[in-house]
């Protein structure tokens, strides 16, 4: 078990997750996650009835300036021939389905945050105790990561199926297809890992490597998951430099955010180069990578002056988002190794010579 920390720093106002550092407060812990996915199906539900009630499919899908029907196509939804819209009420049935999710997810968060047990430990319905957590107890921390890992390969594994028993768009042929068998290539896999001539990842360009990555990642992900609720971490991997202070929790958002900012600049990339898992018909041509005063994307299609492709904003602001979960890695890293921000004026005034006397 790693060492007691100190989980009652000093924190200002506007840092408002710090009400949630107290163990005894578990159920509003569970209460926030609840309701942050809550409030994302409730974003969904809300923007895709926005695109389709302004979607015009007699226009190219990419130049209309749609965030989520461009992808709920590439996934086969309301798709015919050639990538031609054939049947809009679907996205209708789906945003009015992720509304109805949001709402439950949130009253959920409101039973937790209001009505269920504050200590986790005083248990609830079903197995509610066992969520129970301290900070210094990395075994139980696994346990609770063991079973994200779960849900994660459980996703991976149902995109796996919709390929194989309904299947998703395919741009070298124009039309959805299905996956009658996934896993058929699944030792590309490893030829994509060590980047083999011929498999760099961001250009993958078939539906059986790409459901045999996602079969691969479900059960890696459940493997894992398994793994993690019945084996604490090694003590090795506890005392390994200064891993030791990621059970607290600056070091474990840090590296949560650290996760979420390396998905985010691949995704961006992804996003921008690949014409296959992103079809040119729904988000527009291949971006160029451009650099300014960061990193940009830049549309390659001929648009008027101040219109953007899909493409184009999907990568952009996968990118910057990434770019901010990076600085949040930073920041909670750096204090969960002891960094002290509140200090850096006063040595920023003693090295100056403007120290008060």
């Amino acid at each position: 078990m790693a060492t007691k920390v100190d989980t009652s720093p000093e924190y200002p106002w506007y840092q408002g997750n710090s009400r949630l550092v107290d163990t005894s407060v578990q159920g509003r812990w569970l209460a926030a996650h609840i309701a942050q996915i809550g409030i994302i199906m409730i974003w969904v539900g809300i923007n895709t009835f926005s695109d389709n009630q302004a979607f015009d499919p007699s226009l190219p899908m990419y130049d209309q300036g749609l965030v989520l029907i461009p992808h709920l196509a590439a996934e086969g939804f309301g798709v015919g021939p050639g990538g031609v819209v054939t049947n809009t009420f679907v996205y209708t049935q789906i945003g009015a389905i992720h509304m109805v999710a949001g709402l439950v997810l949130l009253a959920g968060a409101y039973f937790h945050g209001k009505i269920g047990p504050a200590d986790l430990t005083e248990g609830g319905r079903g197995n509610t105790e066992r969520f129970s957590f301290e900070w210094d107890d990395p075994k139980q921390l696994g346990y609770i990561l063991g079973n994200h890992l779960l849900f994660i390969g459980f996703a991976s594994l149902i995109f796996v199926a919709w390929m194989k028993f309904h299947g998703i768009y395919d741009p070298t042929v124009g039309e959805v297809v299905k996956v009658p068998a996934p896993g058929s290539t699944i030792a590309n896999v490893f030829k994509y890992g060590w980047s083999t001539p011929g498999y760099n990842p961001f250009f993958v360009d078939n539906l059986d490597d790409l459901a045999s990555g996602h079969l691969f990642i479900g059960l890696f992900d459940i493997a894992g998951g398994l793994w993690h609720i019945n084996v604490a971490p090694f003590k090795w991997e506890q005392d390994l430099g200064s891993r030791i202070k990621i059970y607290t929790p600056d070091g474990l958002i840090g590296t949560s955010l650290g996760g979420v900012a390396i998905m985010g600049f691949i995704s961006a990339y992804f996003c921008a180069v690949n014409t296959f898992c992103y079809p040119v018909e729904f988000y527009g041509p291949a971006l160029e990578v451009k650099f300014g005063i960061a990193p940009y994307f830049k549309d390659t299609a001929d648009l008027a002056e101040g219109f953007y492709t899909s493409r184009a904003w999907l990568s952009n602001v996968t990118y910057y988002v990434g770019f901010y979960c990076l600085q949040g890695h930073l920041f909670h890293s750096l204090r969960a190794m002891g960094f002290k921000f509140d200090n850096i004026p006063a040595v920023i005034a003693r090295d100056t010579g403007n120290a008060p006397a």
